[in-house]
């Protein structure tokens, strides 16, 4: 065989791996028939306290993709998307793929806007179980941005502090309570989220992780918010 020969095969088995690999990728199909999401010049203040849950591995990118977890129990998933200047929105139900044994299942990408453009913590990805027409609030499944994700140490929580002092206080079945300040984000516009917190996640095991966002305003403490993380299986890292 020949080196022109050889340089083809070669093609050919990359191009048919690749295919095989996409046709295999997970994929969480939109609920309904319209993609709502919003792209304006002015913002209004979030009124979420939790803006996004995503693993801190996220990178600036189109594709947007949830880690599957072995205690989640809805086929239904709301994802809430917001940036951190607030002049994106958008919210929308999405169908778990039936079946699916994968450790990530990517979200059907529908947006008509460049996503990509935000940076890493410029853009923050809510996705809990439930419907959203029926759900405010559920179980929340950590988010990734990014074509090649892997199974995170740790995921940030993008919250809107309300100018406060932001505490993550974390409780699991196989850790020891633990209280983590997180960070003020001073840079930029900060009308989506202005708080990062900063959860280590590698040694809490699978199921569920609670997490209890705690805020202080001129040492007045402010009504905490409860959020419960599906962790990701942690098996074969």
């Amino acid at each position: 065989m020949d080196y022109r020969a050889i340089v083809l095969v070669i093609s050919f088995l990359c191009a048919f791996v690749s295919r095989v690999s996409f046709a295999q990728e997970a994929v969480a199909e939109l609920k309904g028939k319209d993609f709502q999401e919003v792209l304006t010049e002015e913002a209004s203040v979030g009124g979420r306290v939790v803006a996004g849950v995503l693993s801190s591995n996220a990178r600036a990118a189109q594709a947007l993709s949830l880690f599957s977890s072995p205690a989640r129990e809805s086929e239904d998933v709301c994802v809430r998307v917001i940036s951190r200047d607030g002049l994106y929105w958008s919210e929308n139900t999405f169908r778990w793929p039936s079946g699916s044994n994968a450790d990530t299942v990517r979200l059907q990408d529908l947006s008509k806007y460049d996503l990509s453009r935000y940076a890493e913590t410029d853009l923050s990805v809510l996705g809990y179980e439930g419907d959203c027409s029926e759900a405010h609030s559920g179980p929340v499944l950590i988010a990734v941005r990014g074509d090649n994700p892997r199974l995170p140490d740790s995921l940030d929580i993008f919250v809107n502090s309300g100018r406060s002092d932001t505490f993550a206080v974390i409780t699991s079945p196989d850790i020891a309570a633990s209280t983590i300040a997180c960070h003020l984000i001073r840079k930029g516009r900060r009308t989506g989220y202005d708080t990062i917190c900063t959860v280590p996640i590698a040694n809490t095991g699978t199921g569920s992780l609670a997490i209890r966002i705690m805020r202080r305003r001129f040492d007045r403490m402010m009504p905490p918010t409860d959020l419960v993380v599906r962790l990701p299986e942690r098996m074969g890292r």
